[in-house]
């Protein structure tokens, strides 16, 4: 991950990151490999020696290893930065090498509670933009055992269901500009009319069709069945 030398300001944390990652990897961390994931001079021995001291590492000869709450904290971070990848991505379609950036900044700064809105808004995903695992937070347990997500795509609505529009998810400005004079944007109420074989929807009395492609970019919050 190429990121911002001063992008990121908790150096706990990005060692806690960096030893996460080397997991991932299936390796067992050494004070090299963490060192040459080191990109922005987080790492160094003492940093080490106090997250040791803290009691969220533990050495084992040359081998530093996750104590259960160093594990817990470092879940949570990586939770954050990679649902911060996916808002900026899914959200606000920053598709180029600066979301990762931006991304490393927001995480440091987004409470509990706003890294579950976050994860509900975009509909609980379980991947990064990289194809990288989510840890699953609360909001993600409690949407298991309600058996329903929250936030889904325009085109999983049947005929009669509605939704209110969160986010449009596209890289295609002309693509945004036409839905909004439309009158296609975050917060409108849409009901779904038909869905096949066009897609066709209501936006107050105002009846609109819209391509398969466009359908499965719009994100709406699911209202049900609202028949006439």
């Amino acid at each position: 991950m190429n990121r911002d030398k001063l992008s990121c300001h908790d150096p706990e944390e990005e060692v806690l990151e960096m030893i996460w990652l080397i997991e991932e990897e299936g390796l067992e961390p050494t004070l090299e490999q963490i060192m040459a994931k080191n990109i922005h001079d987080a790492a160094d021995m003492k940093m080490l020696e106090r997250l040791v001291r803290g009691g969220f590492l533990r050495r084992d000869g040359e081998h530093f290893r996750f104590t259960e709450s160093g594990r817990e904290r470092g879940e949570i971070v990586i939770r954050r930065h990679r649902l911060a990848e996916r808002l900026l991505v899914d959200v606000l379609s920053i598709r180029d090498m600066s979301f990762e950036t931006t991304a490393c900044r927001f995480e440091h700064v987004l409470t509990p509670e706003v890294t579950d809105h976050i994860c509900t808004l975009l509909g609980h995903p379980r991947t990064c933009p990289h194809g990288k695992t989510i840890p699953p937070g609360p909001c993600c347990l409690r949407a298991e055992k309600s058996l329903e997500t929250v936030v889904v795509r325009l085109s999983e609505l049947g005929a009669g269901e509605s939704g209110r529009i969160t986010y449009i998810s596209t890289a295609d400005h002309h693509r945004l500009d036409r839905l909004s004079a439309l009158g296609v944007f975050p917060g409108r109420l849409v009901r779904v009319h038909q869905s096949e074989p066009l897609f066709v929807i209501f936006l107050g009395e105002t009846q609109l069709a819209l391509e398969k492609e466009i359908v499965g970019e719009i994100f709406v919050i699911r209202n049900g069945r609202t028949d006439r």
